[in-house]
């Protein structure tokens, strides 16, 4: 009887330190190709693997993840099947991906499938970021051309706007400029001052430092001290509060990844040997709405939805899990992944495999096949745990889980509940007043710093009836720049608000 169990077989991780030359910078297909080959490799194959690959699926470039963004050196037309030129592949079918950090854990779900299907043999997951040798070789005008052109099939599904048109006038577009809305959110909701959320999310994001120090496909491998990431420095400034630089993804990072993935079948044709068998034990995925239609800027939904179903559906609760990569771009992430589970994010579990986006690198919508590598590479160590893994994409805007083990599933892997994005669109969403017009009250807030400066006050506020408003300081407001950047308890002071189109003006009162 035929067994199409989906099994991750193998992965590989490349990192990139060379000095950036004319004759040495690698693209993004070119590191992506060096981890395909670990992978391949590690998958210990008595056979060719490149010649049955039958699926690749590319994560989405972080510089063309918004619509009509474009490379400075060019790429290619169809970036997985230079991929499979690289590594002596030729695939029935590429896929280049979405945009969002959710895509890697996104595409195992997908693969997971259809490997159950009987629709796909042998899958390659990849990905890959240059930025660093990007803006390294503009820097130092290097003069590089990474354009390709290659033939045959790809299916392109591109890439889509991840706020509203008056989110766009109002500044909310940049995951620096988002993501503080929901921290200071959380952190009242929580009754916990500017300064005492400053000391959690510092000690929080010391422990995933440290984890990055010992990674060797680090970024960024420096284990930095609580006290360090609580101190506002040359090194560590002000992005927009509350987050200074290392509370935040960083971008600049040389990283690829790779995953294969086949049924239980092909891996015993292939040869491969059953330690490297990691297996899929459930799975879900949802998708948000925009930030300014979300109820609660504190919680997400989305999250509790999907980690709570796969953690159900595979008989499990969190304190069963002793591995875990939860995503983690900003503070908040990581805080509200575990309010949904139940967590305290003081534990003494590592909450990450890899050192996290800050610290290991934000290897933009591909951080999380970094992760999945790391996370089935100890399973395959740690043979009896089960390893979790969350993956975000946009503002907490998208949501992919996946729940992994060497064990073999007692029942086949399937979506934890197929059901879940039906149930959460039937959630309430705010009341949005475009134009906003009288007194109303903070609901959340940042102050958006350029080269050290104020630059940008972002509010949401309620107004007296109830619905929600997003509005900007005036360019000039001195007074409200000092207020939104201090350490005094904003969220719930009065402000008056005017509408002077295209935007929404705060003014404290």
């Amino acid at each position: 009887m035929a067994n199409t169990t989906p099994i991750l077989v193998a992965s590989g991780q490349y990192v990139y330190r060379d000095e950036v030359t004319a004759a040495t910078a690698m693209s993004p297909i070119d590191i992506a190709a060096k981890a395909a080959k670990v992978a391949m490799a590690a998958a210990n194959a008595q056979s060719d693997v490149a010649s049955q690959i039958d699926t690749i699926a590319f994560v989405r470039g972080f510089i063309d993840s918004v619509p009509g963004g474009a490379g400075p050196f060019g790429a290619s037309n169809n970036i997985p099947r230079s991929l499979a030129k690289r590594i002596g592949a030729d695939p029935q079918h590429t896929i280049y991906g979405r945009e969002g950090g959710h895509s890697p854990q996104r595409f195992v779900n997908e693969f997971a499938e259809k490997i159950a299907a009987g629709e796909m043999s042998l899958g390659l997951i990849a990905g890959a970021e240059a930025t660093g040798i990007m803006k390294q070789a503009l820097r130092s005008g290097l003069a590089l051309d990474w354009s390709e052109t290659v033939d045959g099939e790809l299916d392109d599904r591109g890439c889509h706007w991840l706020f509203s048109e008056h989110e766009v006038a109002h500044g909310i577009t940049f995951p620096t400029q988002v993501y503080p809305l929901f921290e200071h959110a959380w952190r009242a909701r929580q009754k916990l001052s500017v300064v005492e959320h400053r000391e959690l999310a510092s000690k929080l994001f010391a422990k995933f430092s440290d984890v990055a120090a010992r990674n060797p496909y680090s970024q960024f491998p420096v284990a930095r001290s609580a006290e360090f990431l609580n101190t506002i420095s040359d090194e560590n400034y002000l992005v927009a509060h509350p987050h200074t630089k290392w509370m935040v993804a960083q971008d600049a990072v040389n990283q690829g990844a790779a995953l294969l993935m086949c049924s239980v079948d092909k891996a015993q044709e292939l040869g491969i040997p059953e330690s490297q068998w990691i297996y899929l034990h459930s799975y879900a995925d949802v998708d948000d709405h925009f930030v300014s239609a979300r109820p609660d800027l504190a919680v997400s939904e989305s999250m509790k939805l999907t980690l709570n179903s796969v953690l159900a559906a595979a008989g499990k609760s969190v304190s069963d899990i002793s591995i875990m990569d939860i995503y983690s771009c900003f503070p908040i992430a990581v805080l509200a992944a575990c309010e949904s589970m139940g967590l305290d994010w003081n534990t003494d579990k590592a909450l990450t495999v890899t050192g996290g986006l800050p610290f290991f690198g934000g290897a933009g919508n591909n951080y999380s096949t970094h992760a999945i590598a790391s996370l089935t590479d100890n399973l395959r160590q740690s043979r009896s745990e089960f390893g979790l893994l969350t993956a975000n994409g946009g503002f907490l805007s998208k949501q992919s889980v996946g729940l992994y083990s060497a064990q073999a599933p007692q029942t086949p892997c399937k979506n934890a509940d197929s059901t879940l994005q039906a149930q959460f669109d039937q959630l309430p969403t705010a009341t949005l007043a475009e134009q906003a017009d009288g007194v109303g009250t903070v609901e959340t807030y940042t102050l958006v710093y350029k080269r050290g400066k104020p630059n940008l006050g972002i509010v949401v506020g309620r107004l007296a009836d109830g619905r929600r408003f997003l509005a900007n300081t005036a360019a000039d407001d001195e007074a409200a720049f000092a207020i939104l950047g201090g350490d005094a308890e904003v969220i719930g002071r009065q402000i008056e608000v005017s509408h002077i189109a295209p935007q929404n003006i705060v003014r404290f009162i």
